[in-house]
């Protein structure tokens, strides 16, 4: 998880990554763009991941600790979490509300842009969840 992407969406283009496998020492710095995958797999049968692009920013803190600028992330691309394959039984009250926050910013950047069908495929792909 974590590697850079670059010119023409080129996938793994380094320096950067947030894993330190290959050897990977390069730390991130602001205006880097790398990838956040979470997933999960079992050996021999599946896996599935989510995949979307940040970009690297230095951020407020509270507490600048001696003047330390610290970095954060800014989300670059917004595609809808398909939750048909969500099961929300198992998914906390905060899991929920971020699901259903990352579908309310997908829908107000996204849906500007599309019009009939499109934004309606859009819509009923970032409608707000609850558990039954």
């Amino acid at each position: 998880t974590g590697h850079g992407v670059g010119a023409a969406l080129n996938v793994h283009e380094g320096p950067q990554s947030i894993s330190f496998r290959y050897g990977n020492m390069t730390p991130l710095v602001e205006g880097m763009i790398v990838s956040n995958e979470p997933g999960y797999y079992e050996d021999h049968a599946f896996g599935i991941r989510i995949e979307n692009l940040l970009y690297v920013k230095e951020v407020g803190t509270p507490n600048r600790f001696g003047g330390v600028s610290y970095l954060g992330f800014e989300k670059l691309t917004f595609v809808p979490i398909q939750t048909k394959l969500v099961d929300l039984s198992l998914l906390s009250a905060a899991e929920i509300d971020w699901l259903n926050n990352y579908h309310s910013q997908v829908w107000e950047k996204v849906s500007p842009l599309l019009d009939g069908f499109a934004r309606q495929w859009l819509w009923n792909n970032t409608r707000p969840v609850a558990k039954d």
